[in-house]
């Protein structure tokens, strides 16, 4: 079964981003896509399959997730490359690699989107419909005076309807990540 963004089956995930987003709502007219400065490393722990959306095996559940990401610092008009690593605790992991930018909303709340393409190995987790998949993110954080920053992250996991399969899988992460510099 298909589902896109904008289904029923997905109302509770807009809202979710309606919800993160408007922290920054009164001051998005002074956005900033920040150039190149410190790479970062990321630590995020939450769930997969957040919305529980069913594979034709019957997976309906939401393991946790751990996350671990790194973000170049070297940006070509505020755009870098991004590596990350997905753990569940079912045995699914996904390996991926991409493009992000950081949009600094006010001096400190970073509005990150990151979009990548990925491997994913099943384990006992939930069938995706192929290896290779599309990987899209948003990510929300406040930087503090060390440069760390405190975060929650929603992504979205899926084939793109390359393949009859195509169940897709939605991600809520918490997420910690600090300047290599």
């Amino acid at each position: 079964m298909h589902h896109t963004f904008f289904s029923v089956r997905f109302r509770g995930l807009r809202i979710l981003c309606a919800f993160i987003l408007s922290f920054a709502a009164p001051s998005a007219w002074a956005v900033t896509l920040m150039p190149g400065g410190a790479p970062y490393l990321s630590a995020g722990v939450g769930v997969f399959n957040l919305v529980g959306a069913v594979d034709d095996g019957g997976y309906n559940h939401t393991p946790a997730e751990f996350d671990a990401e790194y973000q170049s610092g070297y940006r070509l008009y505020g755009i870098g490359y991004v590596l990350g690593l997905l753990a569940n605790t079912d045995g699914g992991v996904d390996g991926y690699g991409g493009l992000y930018a950081d949009i600094a909303l006010t001096p400190r709340w970073i509005l990150t989107p990151e979009a990548a393409v990925s491997g994913y190995s099943q384990g006992n987790s939930k069938d995706m419909g192929s290896t290779f998949l599309f990987r899209l993110e948003l990510g929300l954080a406040y930087q503090m005076d060390n440069g760390g920053r405190l975060g929650l992250k929603i992504a979205h996991l899926s084939n793109a309807d390359i393949y009859p399969l195509n169940p897709g899988e939605n991600e809520l992460l918490v997420t910690y990540s600090f300047p290599l510099r």
